[in-house]
């Protein structure tokens, strides 16, 4: 069957404006969460709206949990580039119909990166930066799904996380997914997006604290 093709967006709303408020809101729940380690099961379940929320890594992680032991030398990551998907690949799907999630992938994971790597006591260096001791980060976004089911909303991502310095070369595949059962209100897809986004940012930032 042939879908037709929707644009999920507020109208006339500007994107920035709309990214920042969605943003705020999804800080807000993460805050509101119980904390645990990103890894602890305890945090892959929550209740969000009075929906269940299981994920496969905390959506808040304990600040003590993920700060940098003190007698290491604080890491100093660049930032080079995130690489957004193709608009036909930010697609949601329906029973009837297919959706385009009308949202900055990549803008919205460079936020939550930035965020996640200053908690857990890291130096993220602004500008262009060359020093063979500053790992240089470059993040491409892969693949993106997303279903709405009689269960509820089933998405998932992915990327490839490039590092280098002086002691590193690295690429890594990073995913994450989320289910949110009951889930109904399209209104509300760019809020979960944004979540699954957080919880992508969040396995990245603890793969670069482990190094």
């Amino acid at each position: 069957m042939t879908h037709k093709i929707f644009l999920l967006a507020l109208g006339l709303v500007f994107v920035a404006c709309s990214s920042k408020t969605t943003m705020q809101r999804v800080n807000e729940v993460s805050n509101n969460q119980s904390c645990y380690s990103c890894e602890d099961p305890k945090a892959f379940e929550a209740k969000i709206r009075g929906l269940l929320y299981v994920s496969d890594v905390g959506i808040r992680c304990c600040a003590d949990k993920r700060t940098l032991d003190k007698s290491v030398a604080i890491k100093k990551i660049y930032i080079h580039a995130v690489s957004d998907l193709s608009e036909e690949q930010k697609a949601l799907y329906t029973d009837k119909q297919r959706y385009i999630i009308n949202e900055q992938f990549n803008a919205i994971f460079y936020n939550f990166l930035t965020q996640e790597l200053k908690a857990r006591g890291m130096v993220v260096v602004k500008g262009i930066n060359n020093s063979p001791y500053v790992l240089r980060l470059d993040f491409n976004f892969l693949t993106f799904s997303s279903n709405i089911d009689k269960t509820g909303l089933h998405s998932n991502v992915s990327g490839r996380l490039t590092l280098k310095d002086i002691n590193t070369n690295k690429d890594i595949i990073v995913r994450t997914k989320q289910d949110v059962i009951g889930f109904k209100d399209l209104n509300e897809i760019s809020f979960y997006t944004y979540l699954l986004i957080k919880q992508l940012a969040n396995k990245t930032a603890s793969i670069i604290s482990a190094l």
